[in-house]
């Protein structure tokens, strides 16, 4: 079986095997054709914005055998995608940003389908836009790989705006019994230490250099009264 890094295979155990998963932004196929050989799915989509990754993600299909069963398919986000049958998407790999503008794009999205969200940059960012646009973030998990976090979210929608505060879009829905997620929460509020602190030595960062200290020092007791 084809083996998958941790980042990407907390990906693949959040993916429903209920229909048909497209993995947007497809890299070499590897959590398709994953996805394939463990069983959990039995048709996947894998698509791309470039021609690159989409010829490497040929070569591992063919390579598997897995062409009646993996579609590549040329797409910016999910603009090419037929969305019948879809019960899981997976978006990993991109900044909060990019996620953001491919769900608000789908507007197919805004059903039962299972989001699975892998952000590479700016997750408070992509956790109160989840909220404001009526989805709700149902569980996530980090993972520690080669010194680097990540964390990857299971998302429905809801239909139910809201407004989250700093320190949600900070904290989601992880598991703070976990170490990881501790290791995770620390880092996130070690760099917004460094960064208020190098603020306070400018007039005009002063307020926002005060904010992010105290939103690091909320995080801070935040994970240890967890313990």
């Amino acid at each position: 079986m084809i083996s998958l890094d941790a980042r990407l295979l907390a990906c693949a155990e959040y993916v429903s095997g209920k229909g048909i998963a497209c993995d947007v932004g497809t890299d070499h196929a590897y959590l398709a054709t994953y996805l394939i050989e463990s069983g959990r799915c039995n048709y996947v989509i894998a698509s791309d914005i470039n021609d690159g990754p989409l010829q490497s993600a040929r070569r591992t299909i063919e390579k598997h055998q897995y062409q009646e069963r993996i579609a590549l398919i040329k797409s910016d986000g999910l603009k090419n995608i037929d969305s019948n049958g879809i019960t899981d998407v997976i978006i990993a790999g991109m900044g909060a940003e990019t996620i953001c503008q491919i769900i608000e794009d789908a507007k197919w999205l805004r059903s039962e389908v299972n989001l699975i969200l892998q952000p590479m940059t700016k997750e408070p960012t992509l956790r109160k836009w989840l909220y404001m646009n009526g989805f709700e973030i149902l569980c996530e998990q980090a993972v520690i790989e080669d010194d680097y976090s990540y964390v990857i979210m299971r998302v429905g929608y809801t239909g139910i705006k809201k407004r989250i505060g700093s320190l949600m879009a900070y904290t989601g829905k992880l598991d703070f019994s976990k170490e990881q997620s501790k290791k995770y929460l620390g880092s996130k509020a070690r760099r917004l230490m460094i960064q208020g602190e190098g603020l306070l030595n400018t007039s005009a960062g002063l307020k926002l250099g005060k904010r992010k200290i105290e939103l690091a020092n909320k995080i801070i007791e935040f994970i240890e009264g967890d313990r």
